[in-house]
């Protein structure tokens, strides 16, 4: 019994010579598209809502940041910082500022510079002996060994630590012994050899200010100290210190964080003195910064009128042509999210009125027309001139009171445009539900006709072997 095999996708149309597989992918095709066509439209008009819903809401929380940075002073207490130093002098001091700076004038005089501990001994021959090393040059090492220790600080706070010189040890490996103690909070000894053949030691702590003193214990002899090392001090630890107005300021360090309110200052050296021994003092001025005031206010308005532009960016219409869509308008064209926002925003600006009873229109500017803002140049400099603190003032309650209303649309949850987007996307999921189901049809659609026209192929494939059977039958009997 013989069979006969179904012929495959490529080979559709082969026994009847038939061009079936354009007949088959024309059918698919006209049917997707009256299936597909419409759905890929909603879908992707649903996906460039979602893109100018995400524009809007970074638009909206970009602005709000600004305000944010009025609202806490950031933008607006602007100062201007200014001292007597000479171009070409070595400040005594540098200066930082800090969010509680306020207008001031002070005289400076730098008094003393925070420093660690330094103490220096002599060693001779009844501590090292030399040797002569396999490179001609001399080594210097021990004559005994010992145990040496370290403290910094006194009471609690007092740091210890230890460590045990060998005998014949050479003054590098001593060096690096203690430098490289575990426990070592900072101190560092290195030496230097005399004409004479003196060792000379040197140890100094990184740890600066009162109460981070050195003293020693135990075989101090070899690094050429004595006792406690207190007769070897070269420099006590110590704070460093500032007359600021005549009132003297100390800080463990060289950097003085909390004694002037609003600055942060860092001592780089010791001021001059006078003949009569009176410190020569350095001043530095706090003033308002009016002229980075007035270019504050014109990014305000910049940046208001930015948000405008945007709304009108994405609610531009789209046009028609013969009667047909042409899908160029904005990416909410005719949407009136776009308009709310817009609203919402100039009656912010228009309605406001301060605590003071200013508006902003008090100060030169003023909504045109079209809803922007403008700005008188001459009056906004006046303004910010006469009453500085109270201009900024205004601009700090005006912030507060836009932020407020663009949170109605930028809350993370419960803001209109958070529910806006959940909505659009929501709606996009949907039609890629619907796309794969006609996916799915199209799919059983395809297969059924290839079914129908297999079998058509097949049947005129055998039609046509019979005929020709029949016709060499008619021709071998004539």
């Amino acid at each position: 019994m013989s069979t006969s095999s179904t012929p495959t996708l490529s080979s559709l149309g082969v026994g009847s010579g038939l061009d079936l597989e354009s007949i088959v992918n024309a059918l698919v095709s006209a049917r997707k598209s009256t299936k597909r066509q419409k759905v890929d439209q909603q879908k992707a008009l649903k996906e460039i809502e979602v893109s100018g819903l995400s524009k809007m809401k970074s638009t909206l929380t970009s602005y709000q940041d600004f305000l944010k940075t009025v609202k806490s002073g950031e933008a607006v207490n602007k100062r201007s910082i200014t001292t007597d130093f000479k171009t070409d002098e070595n400040p005594t001091f540098k200066y930082e500022t800090t969010s509680s700076l306020t207008n001031s004038s002070h005289d400076i005089a730098v008094t003393q510079l925070a420093s660690g501990a330094k103490l220096r001994g002599t060693a001779d021959s009844s501590n090292f002996h030399t040797e002569a090393g396999a490179d001609g040059k001399t080594l210097y090492k021990t004559n005994s060994s010992g145990t040496i220790s370290f403290t910094l600080g006194s009471g609690d706070s007092a740091k210890t630590f230890s460590v045990d010189i060998a005998e014949n040890s050479s003054l590098d490996a001593i060096i690096k012994k203690v430098n490289t103690a575990d426990g070592n909070p900072g101190v560092s000894l290195n030496y230097v050899v005399g004409s004479d053949g003196s060792v000379n030691f040197t140890l100094e702590s990184s740890l600066l200010g009162d109460g981070q003193d050195l003293t020693l214990s135990g075989d101090v002899g070899i690094i050429g100290m004595s006792g406690d090392g207190s007769e070897n001090v070269v420099q006590h630890a110590q704070n460093a210190k500032m007359l600021v107005d005549g009132v003297e300021v100390s800080s463990k360090s060289n950097v003085f964080e909390d004694q002037i309110s609003g600055l942060k200052i860092t001592a780089s050296r010791v001021s001059e003195q006078k003949d009569d021994g009176t410190w020569i003092t350095n001043k530095l001025s706090v003033t308002d910064d009016k002229e980075s005031f007035t270019s504050f206010a014109k990014n305000f308005v910049s940046k208001f009128n930015e948000v405008l532009s945007t709304c009108d960016k994405l609610y531009a219409k789209n046009t028609y042509t013969n009667g047909k869509c042409n899908y160029d308008g904005g990416d909410l064209a005719g949407d009136s999210l776009c308009n709310s926002v817009k609203s919402q925003l100039k009656s912010g600006i228009s309605g406001f009125s301060s605590s003071t009873g200013k508006m902003l229109f008090s100060y030169g500017i003023s909504i045109d027309s079209k809803g922007k803002l403008t700005i008188d140049d001459e009056k906004l400099s006046k303004a910010a001139t006469e009453n500085y603190d109270q201009f900024v003032s205004v601009f700090q309650e005006l912030s507060e009171d836009l932020d407020k209303k663009l949170d109605t649309y930028t809350k993370t949850r419960t803001g209109v445009l958070a529910q806006r987007s959940d909505s659009a996307n929501s709606s996009v999921a949907d039609f890629d539900k619907r796309l794969n189901n006609i996916d799915d049809y199209l799919a059983n659609y395809e297969s059924m006709l290839r079914k129908k026209y297999t079998n058509l192929d097949k049947m005129i494939s055998d039609m046509s072997a019979s005929m020709s059977y029949i016709q060499s039958i008619v021709v071998d009997n004539s």
